[in-house]
């Protein structure tokens, strides 16, 4: 008799504790805000963007990652002077904005390697904040 009212005690505070862990989930998808909370993940994101332990996104990329920001004057083959800006990264979605990140972007199925971005190492939780800060950016322009 003890031994099942020990299990059913058990499972009832494992039951417990699941509920309560779901609690403000809505969707999988969505960025989980908790009581612990004070940055909403575009705000986060925005002071990631500024400065992500290294050469600010907007510095190339331009304050809302527009791009056109110049990087570097250079000369080609013929001595022609050429500039180097920042690309437009707006419109990259979150599997391409990740894989920029690690130096791994590939357009049309091979491998694109940047010439002269560097490689960050950010947790998917922050590229996710910096992903949610360009779409916010990106969708207030065309208000």
């Amino acid at each position: 008799m003890k031994f099942l009212i020990i299990i059913s005690l058990f499972s009832f505070f494992i039951y417990a504790s699941n509920s309560e862990s779901n609690i403000g989930i809505e969707d999988e998808n969505l960025t989980v805000q908790t009581s612990d909370s004070f940055l909403s993940s575009v705000e986060y994101g925005r002071i990631l963007y500024k400065n992500p332990r290294g050469i600010s996104c907007s510095q190339c990329h331009g304050s809302e990652g527009k791009g056109g920001q110049k990087i570097a004057k250079y000369y080609d083959k013929k001595r022609n002077p050429k500039l180097l800006r920042g690309v437009n990264i707006t419109s990259y979605s979150l599997k391409d904005l990740k894989a920029s990140l690690k130096n791994e972007y590939r357009e049309e199925n091979k491998r694109k390697r940047h010439k002269i971005m560097p490689m960050y190492y950010l947790t998917d939780e922050e590229v996710q904040a910096i992903f949610d800060y360009l779409q916010y950016s990106n969708t207030q322009g065309k208000e």
